[in-house]
């Protein structure tokens, strides 16, 4: 039976699976020295190239349609809701954005186009006759 320190090229087996670390008498430690490197010069390293400028979408993605009478619908509804105490501009304003807005969302279903700013200029347009009516009816009693 050896312990430790009677053979010193043998470490016995520690409980727990622990055994003592021992360098390897094969491996380097140290890199070993060939010379100088050869380092290419400054002028000549190779450098990335320059970004290409863009060139838009690739063939096969539609273009996104258009709104116009959407959008028309939104302005008129949004203008006729800041303007609605002018007594008949905001009025005027608000029926137009309404009936703007009713029309966009119909165009834009039957083209595919996109009815999100159509039904916000619906949806001010009602919200700016309301405020818009009552200033009217005010401004005829008095």
């Amino acid at each position: 039976m050896t312990g430790w320190g009677q053979d010193p090229n043998q470490h016995p087996q520690q409980p727990g699976g622990y055994q003592p670390w021992s360098p390897d008498p094969t491996a380097q430690q140290y890199p070993v020295n060939t010379g100088p490197q050869y380092v290419q010069p400054y002028a000549q390293q190779q450098y990335p190239q320059p970004y290409q400028p863009y060139q838009g979408a690739p063939y096969g993605y539609p273009q996104q349609k258009s709104n116009p009478m959407g959008v028309a619908g939104f302005v008129c509804g949004l203008l006729g809701l800041v303007l609605f105490w002018f007594p008949f501009v905001g009025l005027i304003l608000a029926v137009l954005g309404v009936a703007l807005g009713a029309a966009g969302m119909s165009a834009g279903k039957r083209q595919g186009a996109a009815t999100g700013l159509a039904v916000a200029g619906l949806v001010l347009g009602i919200i700016a006759l309301i405020p818009g009516l009552f200033w009217l009816i005010f401004a005829i009693n008095v």
